[in-house]
């Protein structure tokens, strides 16, 4: 019943409306005929009078009666023109009403493309977004079910935060933009790339083959972007890390699918980063074990559960300790020992490596006294890379120096190539800040980096420390013994002083002696103890010698 009001409403507006131009045209013709006939009877009966003379009579009636044509015409024409003008008028104004509708419509329709873009396309890049690659996953399950095969390749940009805070979110955009178009100049459908946001994207295979062949495929598509990029007029190599999850394999829809694959990325990028994991069951456990090491890692500085574990490091020529390794230890009350590698990254992760690293430098330096007043003495504190790359830390660390009465000359800060590589004209700017506070540099892990000679020379640095897996491989008379002695060469002609790390045998202590190796340290001299005892080796040492 109430359905049908609305059309009886506009029905009898109609009926109503054609009553009143019926009623409105039967009254105009009403006083018109009234006039007329009083028009005709009151003129022939004056006409009458006036010219009683018939053929006087007959002219005056002639005129008389091309007068009423001559004047009917004129109000005809009055009614039938201004009939015309309203006529013209209202086709003018439903013209108007046309092209306005029409405006509208195209308007309408360009707000509704716009809608269309915003809810399935990334503004930035304009690649797919999140909502039209779950509804493509969906539709892609829904018509093949368990007979097709998805590729899901969720991957992230390593250290993108550093080149945000480093450069501006504005350069960070533009590297993303670049990364996109990269990468979709070489997807053809029906593959897809999406951005899930930030620096996040997912690559989905549909219809994908054997996982032997797929493997190879995701590499050279990283391939095209993995390479170094001009921000801002500083270079940056960009490296990836990835997980890859299978449907049906490893979810049979596209949450678990997503959750697999993110799940994946983050064992790669607890693994070292720039690197490729495939999803398993396993992978699970592992994240959940993060979180709770996560969980507890918040609380491990206020329950003093950190230690300060110390590795001496020799002078070769003399075979006494001249200075010591800081090296941080994390001795859970229930899980005991747990290695610096399974929880610095996940601090830097998280953001707990500025507690921990003010942590260390309060915790040596008031330590140090304890290693007596011998003046070439020094401590190394390892720096991670996200705190060098961070804009505030300079500042932190000259508050750090005020608040814990840090004797900077005391201290030698020890650093990765891998943290200077991302941007090494910032990474000389921080070094330099750092020699003018008083510490000295050393560059850690020396020989695992490709491009360590390529910038040896630029940056600002005291010391290089030769890593344990080049030592470990070195016998003499092969390739790699001529390389370990053109980089002590090199070294020395920079007038950098040496330390080759890791020796566990005499032979390789003897070895690099005979090369004019500087340093040594390793399991051969000391593995690294509480400070008490090695304050012990020291007495010993500086007794008898090594």
């Amino acid at each position: 019943m109430t359905s049908q009001q609305p059309k009886n409403n506009k029905s009898d507006a109609s009926l109503e409306k054609h009553l009143n131009s019926t009623f409105a045209a039967i009254k105009i013709i009403f006083i018109y005929l009234i006039m007329g006939f009083t028009w005709i009877i009151a003129s022939d009966m004056i006409v009458e009078i006036i010219f009683p003379d018939p053929e006087t009579n007959d002219i005056v009636q002639t005129i008389k009666g091309i007068f009423y044509v001559a004047f009917t015409a004129i109000i005809f024409f009055y009614i039938i023109h201004r009939q015309m003008d309203m006529y013209v008028l209202t086709i003018k104004d439903l013209k108007k009403a046309y092209i306005e509708l029409d405006e509208g419509h195209k308007k309408s329709l360009q707000l509704e493309d716009q809608l269309y873009d915003l809810a399935y396309y990334d503004p930035l890049t304009g690649l797919p977004n999140r909502i039209m690659l779950e509804q493509t996953i969906n539709r892609y399950i829904a018509e093949k079910g368990d007979h097709g095969m998805i590729g899901i390749v969720y991957f992230d940009i390593d250290e993108f935060r550093n080149i945000n805070e480093v450069k501006g979110h504005s350069v960070g955009d533009e590297l993303i933009k670049s990364i996109a178009s990269e990468l979709s100049s070489h997807i053809q459908k029906p593959h897809m790339l999406a951005r899930m946001g930030g620096d996040e994207f997912v690559l989905a295979f549909f219809d994908m083959m054997e996982l032997e062949e797929f493997l190879p495929t995701i590499e050279t598509y990283f391939q095209y972007i993995r390479k170094s990029y001009m921000l801002a007029e500083d270079t940056f190599f960009v490296t990836y890390s990835a997980g890859v999850a299978l449907y049906p394999d490893h979810g049979k829809d596209y949450i678990t699918l997503m959750r697999h694959a993110d799940a994946a990325m983050s064992i790669a990028k607890s693994k070292g980063k720039d690197q490729t994991v495939i999803f398993d069951d396993e992978m699970v456990m592992v994240i959940k074990q993060q979180t709770e090491l996560l969980n507890q890692l918040r609380l491990a500085i206020q329950n003093k559960e950190f230690q300060l574990y110390y590795q001496p490091i020799i002078e070769l020529d003399s075979g006494k300790p001249v200075g010591t390794e800081a090296l941080i230890r994390w001795v859970h009350p229930t899980k005991g020992f747990i290695p610096p590698l399974e929880f610095i990254s996940l601090s830097e992760k998280n953001g707990y490596i500025k507690d921990i690293t003010e942590w260390v430098f309060k915790q040596a330096a008031e330590q140090f006294p304890e290693w007596g007043k011998k003046r070439s003495f020094k401590v190394s504190i390892n720096l991670s890379a996200s705190m060098l790359m961070n804009d505030k830390f300079i500042a932190d660390l000259i508050r750090w120096i005020e608040d814990h009465h840090i004797d900077c000359k005391k201290f030698n800060i020890e650093i990765t190539e891998t943290a200077i590589i991302g941007d090494i004209q910032k990474s000389i700017h921080v070094l330099n800040a750092l020699k003018r506070l008083g510490f000295t540099i050393a560059l850690d892990d020396f020989g695992t980096g490709y491009s360590s000679l390529t910038y040896l020379q630029r940056l600002p640095i005291d010391t290089i420390k030769i890593d344990r897996s080049f030592i470990n491989s070195i016998k003499e008379d092969t390739e790699e013994f001529y390389v370990l002695k053109y980089m002590i060469d090199l070294a020395h002609h920079l007038k950098l002083t040496v330390v080759a790390e890791g020796i566990e045998t005499k032979e390789q202590a003897d070895m690099v002696k005979k090369y004019d190796v500087d340093y040594a340290q390793g399991y051969y001299y000391c593995k690294p103890m509480p400070q008490q005892r090695v304050i012990e080796y020291f007495k010993v040492t500086q007794q008898e010698g090594v």
